[in-house]
């Protein structure tokens, strides 16, 4: 059991062994609705939004070489809603693999807005199907049939988890939000009897403002908390955004990283929107590969939109 647990927490990069199975993407302040359902309450457009991770660029494993490094891959869509309970309609699809290990998260993030008198709140739940996967032929046991490892080559197992969380957005811009992971904090044995693996239920607090210097130039600071209640990390930077297409900043992940943004808008309306983020890994230098790598990618679609009111486009004028 020791050795299959060590082995994820090698292989994961993040915070704790059994929080594992929370993936994170720096780019999370342009789309935090995949640990934070409520965040869709916050889109005024539908929009669909793809994010690529590739984690230590370059690690080799010691024994062979063979790799192992952590990859990542995001699919989120976003509707609104009107006049109608619900004020938007996700589905977020996450493909985390993690050398052995693959997770696989598909959830319909569900949102409902309540009007305040200084801004709105935003409630949203996400039920979710979790597909767990091990390939234990990629294991390299100290000894021969250890119990510890699963037998029987690829083999994958399904269970459901939710996750909820709230977020207010006064008039101002302000936005604080809350979210709790992993609810139900389903567990994979794999047919050992003595193998819990229970996904963890992990809790987010985030925040950020957008502040306006002129016309061609705002800062967006923002800053999140994860924790399992043993551990903790936190994320704290800023964006700055030129003539509302070019966008660039950086940010700091304690002990871990330093991440730098580059971005830009395109297309007549900035409906498109394409960035990169770069991370420095500073921490544990001797373990990983010292680079990360992400691409994000987003696509508006202002004419999708349930119930109320659609335009009607003709040649000559629009209503």
């Amino acid at each position: 059991m020791k050795r299959f647990v060590i082995s994820i927490m090698i292989l994961s990069g993040v915070f704790s062994a059994s929080a594992q199975n929370t993936p994170f993407f720096g780019h999370y302040m342009f789309n935090p609705t995949y640990f934070n359902p409520a965040w869709g309450s916050n889109e005024s457009q539908a929009f669909v939004a793809f994010q690529h991770k590739t984690q230590w660029l370059g690690y080799n494993t010691t024994f062979d070489g063979s790799g192992g490094a952590p990859s990542t891959q995001m699919l989120t869509s976003v509707v609104p809603i009107k006049n109608f309970p619900l004020s938007s309609l996700g589905l977020n699809i996450v493909n985390d693999n993690l050398g052995p290990l693959t997770n696989m998260q598909v959830s319909l993030p569900l949102t409902y807005s309540l009007s305040l008198r200084s801004g709105t709140l935003g409630i949203g739940v996400a039920p979710m199907l979790f597909s767990q996967s091990v390939n234990s032929d990629l294991y390299r046991p100290n000894e021969p049939n250890d119990p510890s490892i699963p037998k029987g080559g690829r083999q994958t197992q399904i269970g459901f988890n939710l996750n909820a969380g709230l977020l207010y957005r006064a008039d101002n811009g302000l936005f604080v939000g809350a979210a709790i992971q992993n609810i139900t904090e389903p567990g994979f044995d794999f047919g050992l009897t003595d193998l819990e693996n229970r996904v963890e239920m992990t809790y987010a607090v985030h925040a950020g403002q957008r502040f306006t210097v002129n016309s061609q130039l705002s800062i967006s600071p923002t800053v999140l908390v994860r924790t399992n209640l043993s551990t903790y990390t936190y994320d704290v930077g800023a964006i700055v955004t030129i003539g509302e297409r070019i966008w660039t900043g950086l940010s700091y992940r304690r002990q871990e990283s330093s991440i730098l943004y580059l971005g830009y808008s395109l297309l007549q309306n900035k409906e498109l929107k394409v960035g990169y983020s770069f991370d420095y890994v500073f921490v544990g230098q001797e373990a990983k590969a010292v680079t990360s790598h992400e691409i994000f990618v987003r696509y508006d679609l202002p004419d999708l939109i349930f119930g109320g009111r659609k335009k009607v486009k003709t040649p000559r004028f629009s209503f």
